[in-house]
């Protein structure tokens, strides 16, 4: 039997889904947590670890919420700056806000810690991981009637993102989250060992320090 997880709570980590328009929208970004947060360990989003993968950018202070609000944050300021200097260049405001806030989902699987042990344990058998957030986040949407858009951006925005098209609104998405964890780094935010990703000219800025 799944435990019960709070839509109260997942709105209190989330409070940007408030800000999209379509109440059907709105609630699907509901379900998909209940959904992926009751199949998992965790029971908040704030439970899940703030990092980029496991072993890659892994914060040092702050939760998954901070990266999910954080990029959904940082797509809407580049909908608003190019809806207010183009405003014939059109971005589905909705999707970027339900996409930026989805996007992560899939690491209440990824970064479960029995999924972790039993992987550690058995790589031969289960692979390590047996599948990355993004695949897994896709399922999740697909399996709460999220629409395809938003599944898309769960399948485009990382590493798996390189053998796919994307959507406008998933490029805009995958930007902000490459930028938000590279600028994490520099701002000494990061674990020092986890920051190899973003390449050999990032010097880091230690917390602190101006």
């Amino acid at each position: 039997m799944t435990k019960t997880i709070s839509r109260a709570h997942i709105l209190e980590d989330l409070p940007e889904i408030a800000d999209i328009a379509s109440e059907e929208l709105r609630e699907k970004v509901i379900d998909a947590w209940v959904f992926a947060l009751e199949r998992s360990s965790f029971s908040r989003v704030t439970d899940i670890p703030g990092e980029g993968s496991k072993g890659v950018f892994l914060l040092t202070r702050g939760a998954q919420d901070a990266h999910l609000r954080g990029v959904t944050r940082l797509a809407l300021g580049i909908y608003e700056e190019f809806r207010k200097t183009y405003p014939d260049a059109h971005v589905d405001r909705d999707i970027i806000l339900a996409g930026g806030l989805c996007h992560d989902i899939g690491k209440t699987w990824e970064f479960d810690p029995e999924n972790l042990a039993r992987w550690k344990e058995r790589p031969h058998r289960f692979g390590e991981p047996s599948f990355r957030h993004s695949a897994y986040g896709t399922h999740v949407c697909l399996s709460v009637g999220l629409p395809e858009e938003i599944a898309h951006i769960c399948m485009g925005h990382s590493l798996e993102g390189a053998h796919i098209g994307h959507s406008t609104e998933c490029f805009i998405i995958r930007q902000a989250d490459h930028a938000w964890w590279h600028v994490a780094a520099a701002l000494g935010l990061c674990d020092p060992d986890t920051v190899a990703f973003a390449g050999t000219t990032l010097r880091v800025r230690p917390l602190g320090e101006t």
